[in-house]
């Protein structure tokens, strides 16, 4: 019969059918408290005894005979004994309570029928005693007339005449049951907690789940003595339970699946109601059907606890302990379950936390090695708990052996400097920045090992870690060697100068060249144009002077000065696009000015010149950079004429606050198709941009489809294109690869 209980957990159990035995030493269903204080027990040394006098004087000595308390807690049982035949003589009411007979059943009865019969008189004892030489104080049972055992501690003694002749043996009772009881409870108390110390130590040492269910239900299985044992986890369909490796002992395993209907349809709601269900007598549990005692046969269960693990509001688990037998499960055996399957849901949880954790250093631990970055973590103290490969080799160590596990240490290992030589304080080191709650991205410093000289430039990013609160719990700091590229660097740069140097060179040849052409065409090709014309006048003349008739002859020669006058404009307008001469003549302003209305008057698009942000530009400065800013307009416009479809276009100088000139070129045509500007074929945009970038300038082309394109030109102030003039000083000579400068990305940080 299975009814609610509440102790610790919520419960179904059986209630308890009779008495424990004395076999048992205890009744299981007690809970231990502090032993009853004994009594003062004393003897009588009377002539006439009577039964029912008290005892009286010291304890006497040696007697084996069985005594009974009276219900009362301090009631003192007092029997006499005949010293010869053994039968009672004589018993006070504690006594007859306590062995539940009759003074006159007692009268005449031999001691040896209280004994039960595994304990039987000891006549040589009772011999002894009878002499006044036994061996005083014992406990031992005594056998009630309802059979049932109880027992008693007791001490006798002779009682002689006044000749010192023995008239009985007088024996003093006590029931010490309720005290052996408690002792006994006390002690299986301390077995319980020691088993639950060896159980902690065991599945300390165990990281598997597996290994942790098996080893707790093994150990449980061995302490209570059950026949089987085992962890089933809940099989998440609110149907079946999956039973993992369980103990057994004299009991196959119960391995597999299993569904909860099979085994009582209650079942399943009070484990999740969180309760424990305690079966005491299968076969006979009314609240069974006969298919759910039948399935219970099949795994041989006479008697099973299910103890629930839950996890919030959800069954999660079952310890489940299983008996061949019927079997009363004491109280405190169903709350050493449930403290176990505590302990084990606990320690199951640390399992798979540490299996989760392990996964995860697992996977950290090949990202870092699979990176080229120097990684390296600390905890909040600043000592190194994580690094990587890379992190040795950064360091030019040869093994982790080598590397100190924090920054003080490093820091009589490797000296630290900005890029220009200037020693780092280990206060702006990456780690102490990082544990103050700093970061960093990108920052660059020099390192030197003082023992061998090597020198490295590192470029360093740092954070803080900080826990669920907030607090900084340590700092992540990554390190990449970018040596290699700051030489790279300054061999491109070195390198990019000397490209600019030869456009820049190459300009001024091709201006050199144009300047050259130019006069040709001027001194030469066009003088030798207007000769012609003129000795086609002179032709004229003399044909006319002859009064000759020459047919086509007039014709021919006004074609001949048609072609040459046709001739003589194409080279004047040659030789102004080879070497504009109101550059020269007039200034920046009036060229820009002079191309724009010879490119409307050729292409029919409108176009105007807007220079009156221009200011008070320095005149020397824009004499430097006219040509410069001339071409870049001259081609501009061309690529207007051969691709825009544009009916404008505004070409506008002006000067910016930090002395920049800003020249923009905007027409309103079909705008530039996307990717186009990046095409490789864009010569036009390209040689704009190197003769912008040979002056220290910048081009920028911004445009969307259907809403125009605008060029824009940004050229140094005078100041800025000096110091890059200077900069690109005459010398031919390039950087060996070891010198080389580079600037740090942000204010001053470190290194570990």
């Amino acid at each position: 019969m299975e009814t609610m209980t509440s102790s610790g957990k919520d419960r179904v159990a059986a209630a308890p059918q009779g008495e424990a035995s004395a076999a048992d030493g205890m009744d299981r269903g007690d809970r231990p408290t502090e032993p009853e204080p004994e009594p003062d027990r004393g003897t009588g040394t009377c002539t006439d005894p009577d039964p029912g006098a008290p005892a009286a004087g010291p304890r006497a000595s040696g007697a084996t005979l069985s005594l009974l308390p009276e219900p009362a807690p301090d009631g003192i049982g007092l029997v006499q004994l005949d010293p010869v035949t053994r039968r009672i003589l004589s018993a006070n009411a504690c006594f007859c309570a306590l062995c539940g007979y009759a003074v006159d059943e007692l009268v005449g009865m031999d001691i040896d029928h209280l004994n039960p019969p595994q304990d039987r008189f000891d006549p040589v004892r009772f011999a002894a005693v009878a002499r006044g030489d036994g061996d005083g104080l014992r406990e031992r049972p005594l056998q009630r007339k309802d059979g049932s055992v109880v027992w008693v501690e007791l001490a006798g003694q002779v009682v002689r005449d006044a000749q010192g002749r023995a008239l009985c043996v007088q024996a003093v009772v006590l029931d010490v049951s309720a005290r052996r009881r408690h002792l006994q409870a006390l002690r299986e108390r301390e077995a319980r907690m020691a088993f639950q110390v060896r159980l902690g130590d065991a599945l300390r040492r165990l990281d598997e789940a597996p290994a942790i269910a098996f080893e707790a239900s093994r150990l449980l299985g061995e302490f209570v003595g059950a026949d089987r044992v085992g962890y089933a986890e809940d099989g998440g369909d609110g149907q079946s339970v999956k039973v993992a490796r369980n103990y057994t002992f004299g009991v196959p395993g119960i391995e597999g699946r299993y569904r909860y209907a099979d085994y009582g349809e209650d079942l399943v709601q009070a484990l999740r109601a969180g309760c424990t269900v305690v079966r005491p007598d299968i076969a006979n549990d009314p609240s069974l059907s006969a298919h759910e005692k039948a399935s219970h046969a099949v795994l041989q269960l006479g008697a099973t606890v299910n103890v629930p693990v839950l996890k919030g509001q959800r069954l999660e688990a079952i310890l489940f302990i299983h008996s061949r037998a019927a079997r009363n499960w004491s109280a405190e055996e169903v709350g050493l379950f449930e403290d176990v399957a505590e302990r084990l849901r606990a320690d199951l949880e640390r399992a798979h936390a540490e299996t989760v954790q392990r996964a995860i250093a697992a996977q950290l631990e090949a990202a870092l090695a699979s990176m080229n970055d120097a990684v390296f973590i600390t905890d909040v103290e600043g000592r190194f708990v994580q690094t990587n490969d890379a992190f040795v080799s950064f360091h030019r160590r040869r093994s982790k052996a080598e590397c100190p596990p924090t920054p003080a240490q490093w820091a009589r290992l490797v000296n630290v400097s900005h890029l220009d030589g200037t020693p780092l304080e280990m206060s702006r080191w990456a780690v102490p920045r990082a544990l103050r709650g700093e970061s960093g991205h990108h920052l660059e410093y020099r390192l030197t090992r003082p023992d061998t000289g090597q020198t490295w430039i590192g470029s360093y990013s740092f954070a803080p870690i900080r826990g669920a609160g907030g607090a900084i719990t340590g700092a992540v700091i990554t390190a990449r060697d970018v040596t290699h590229f700051k030489q790279l660097q300054a061999e491109l740069a070195t390198a990019h100068d000397e490209l600019q140097r030869l456009v820049a060179a190459q300009d001024r040849a091709l201006e050199d060249e144009r300047l050259r052409i130019a006069r040709e065409l001027h001194d030469d090709m066009q003088q030798s144009l207007v000769a012609m014309v003129m000795e086609v006048g002179t032709a004229r003349a003399a044909i006319a002077a002859t009064g000759a008739a020459l047919p086509g002859a007039d014709d021919a020669l006004v074609r001949i000065e048609a072609l040459s006058r046709r001739a003589i404009a194409a080279t004047r307008r040659i030789i102004r696009d080879l070497r504009p001469q109101a550059l020269q003549e007039l200034g920046l302003e009036a060229s820009l000015q002079a191309l724009a209305e010879q490119f409307a008057a050729h292409c029919g698009i409108a176009c105007r010149v807007d220079t009156r942000g221009l200011g008070r530009a320095d005149p020397q400065h824009l004499a430097n950079i006219g040509t410069c800013v001339y071409r870049v307009a001259q081609e501009a416009l061309n690529n207007v004429a051969k691709h825009a479809g544009a009916r404008s276009v505004r070409i506008a100088l002006h000067r910016r606050r930090n002395g920049a000139l800003r020249l923009a070129v905007a027409d309103d045509g079909r705008g530039l198709a996307p990717g186009a500007r990046n095409r490789r074929d864009t010569y036009g945009l390209l040689g704009m941009r190197e003769r912008l970038r040979a002056v220290g300038g910048t081009l920028e082309v911004r445009s969307r489809p259907g809403r125009g394109t605008t060029v824009e030109a940004i050229l140094p102030a005078p100041a800025a294109a000096a110091d890059r003039q200077t900069r690109r000083a005459p010398s031919r000579r390039r950087k060996p690869a070891t010198e080389f400068t580079a600037t740090a990305t942000a204010s001053p940080t470190t290194p570990a």
